[in-house]
């Protein structure tokens, strides 16, 4: 008696798991994105400078959600330093496929904190990957992504900066615009031109997992964004946080 009674109470209490496991897996599985995607509306724009790919995409993705501002004002905004995941290092103007302590470029996170004080609501990624890419795109959010110069895979190196930090850098790295994919490719911006290219996926990706798939998303306009840059600088606000995070 007793023991069928404990039989039926540890059935109850498994069937009850088994049916708290189900609902929270169905809480929490994604859709899944459509076999193809393209995000109308982005325009893109040729760089100004030899290394400005980075404030190029940034501030045609700016337009895309509403926000107008010149590729040399996003660029003076960001911070110099030698090391690429806290600001732009070396000279902008130094030849493409420059390397540091030369001109070489930005990462993603003064990018993305860039974006934000311009009232827009982005984050830093690393290690993105393609399904959280496509889901973006199929939510109409264009994407920033960095690559390399039409996809290629030079050797990569590593860089210490002159606080220690080593960080992965790469000849010819570039910034895109993502704007849409199919079943077997994708659709990027190129900052080099300002055209739409379409890349096969076996072709973007080993480029973009150079730089441990590194991007910029945009999910909204911000609530109530009190400044523009023109007034930080007015008032002598100090647009950056103490410290930065590095990965």
């Amino acid at each position: 008696m007793i023991f069928g009674a404990c039989m039926r109470w540890r059935q109850l209490l498994l069937t009850f798991l088994a049916l708290l496991l189900f609902q929270s897996e169905a809480v929490h599985a994604s859709p899944e994105p459509p076999s193809a995607a393209f995000v109308s509306g982005v325009i893109g724009h040729r760089q100004e400078r030899p290394l400005s790919c980075e404030s190029r995409s940034a501030v045609d993705l700016a337009a895309f959600w509403g926000i107008g501002v010149a590729e040399e004002d996003f660029f003076a905004t960001l911070p110099r330093s030698d090391n690429p995941h806290l600001g732009f290092v070396g000279n902008v103007d130094d030849p493409p496929g420059s390397l540091p302590p030369g001109g070489y470029g930005v990462y993603a996170e003064p990018v993305a904190i860039a974006l934000r004080r311009y009232g827009l609501d982005a984050h830093a990624h690393r290690w993105l990957g393609m399904d959280a890419l496509r889901e973006e795109l199929a939510a109409g959010r264009p994407v920033v992504i960095w690559a390399t110069y039409r996809m290629l895979q030079p050797e990569i190196a590593s860089w210490t900066a002159a606080d220690g930090t080593v960080s992965l850098v790469i000849q010819w790295e570039h910034t895109f615009i993502a704007v849409g994919y199919d079943a077997e490719g994708v659709y990027l911006i190129d900052a080099y031109d300002g055209r739409t290219h379409y890349y096969p996926t076996a072709q973007f990706l080993p480029a973009w997992m150079q730089l441990n798939e590194m991007a910029v998303t945009v999910n909204d306009l911000l609530p109530n964004h009190p400044y523009t840059w023109p007034e930080i600088r007015n008032r002598g606000l100090s647009p950056w946080p103490i410290s930065v995070p590095v990965w």
